[in-house]
């Protein structure tokens, strides 16, 4: 049995003269939250239709669990749920209805898992509501509900904090987060929003032109070329200390322009604590010693060439 729920392999996509993807490979390994983040363009919405068989690669090969997507979709996807651009309900229906045509589920069994579902997902109180009265927060819940239902191992959710006021994103990022720490459920979530893929997520992939330009584990991709912020005493003597002491292992050190006594210290890998160590044998005073924030934001604008990306900044 594979570790991976998804393995995606050299899978190339065109329209017409536009190649969405070239080449684009990735593996998620079961039990973890899987962020997939890129620009506009960059072929996040094409590999998320082609991993549930809404679309065909050119080239290259799928798998869920092993089993592939396209020449067996049927059985790939047993045990995935997934939300796919904008969730779409029948306004005028209740919330059970519409879970219950959506889904096609009948039976007792079907409707304890709605029910208890519905519960988990914080709109057990709206099943008889209709949709058309929900906020977009509570339609994405709604929609997550949905994605639960058939017995899902594995979540795919597109965007889903997509125009949500930050007390929904709160929501909706709790909700995911408990999704694999309560229900097991590996999950697939993609997002404009940095802050809540950093937030949200223990792997990650950057994808840009239709090729992955990075993936990992959270841990690892932000530990590719780390920055630390020290205060210390004589910033001028002490970044002439570290430049000595670790030599090409430090890729550039300088004060911070907008903190006074601040270096900023670029480093091949993560060694802060030997940093903090040499100023201290030296005769130096830290107090001051952290990670530089938005360093997901930084490497996503290098590696995608500075375009656009929202850095959300909701706080919870």
């Amino acid at each position: 049995m594979s570790d991976y729920v998804l393995t995606v392999e050299n899978v190339v996509k065109s329209f017409g003269k536009f190649r969405a993807l070239d080449g684009a490979s990735l593996a998620i390994p079961k039990g973890c939250i899987f962020g997939i983040i890129g620009p506009n363009g960059a072929g996040k919405s094409t590999l998320l239709r082609i991993v549930t068989s809404l679309a065909h690669p050119d080239s290259g090969r799928v798998t869920v669990n092993g089993i592939d997507v396209e020449t067996n979709p049927k059985k790939a996807l047993k045990g995935t749920g997934a939300i796919v651009d904008s969730p779409s309900f029948f306004p005028d229906l209740s919330a059970r209805l519409n879970l219950d045509i959506l889904s096609r589920g009948t039976g007792a069994r079907y409707r304890k898992r709605r029910d208890e579902l519905a519960e988990y997902t914080g709109i057990a109180g709206w099943l008889n509501h209709r949709v058309r009265e929900f906020s977009l927060g509570m339609k994405q819940r709604l929609a997550i509900t949905l994605a639960l239902l058939p017995d899902s191992e594995f979540v795919i959710l597109d965007e889903p904090t997509n125009g949500l006021d930050p007390s929904g994103i709160v929501d909706i990022r709790n909700l995911i987060r408990n999704l694999g720490a309560e229900l097991g459920t590996t999950v697939l979530v993609t997002s404009h929003m940095l802050g809540e893929i950093e937030k949200i997520c223990s792997n990650i992939a950057i994808l840009n032109h239709g090729k992955i330009a990075a993936d990992g584990t959270m841990e690892e991709i932000l530990r590719r070329s780390p920055v630390t912020l020290i205060r210390t005493t004589e910033p001028d003597r002490a970044e002439a200390v570290l430049k000595e002491k670790f030599g090409t292992r430090i890729l550039s050190v300088k004060a911070k322009e907008d903190a006074p006594g601040v270096l900023r210290v670029e480093t091949e890998s993560e060694c802060a604590a030997e940093l903090n160590e040499a100023l201290v044998k030296n005769g130096f005073a830290v107090s001051m010693l952290e990670n530089e924030p938005d360093r997901l934001e930084k490497l996503f604008l290098e590696l995608t060439g500075g375009e656009s990306v929202v850095r959300n900044e909701v706080r919870a």
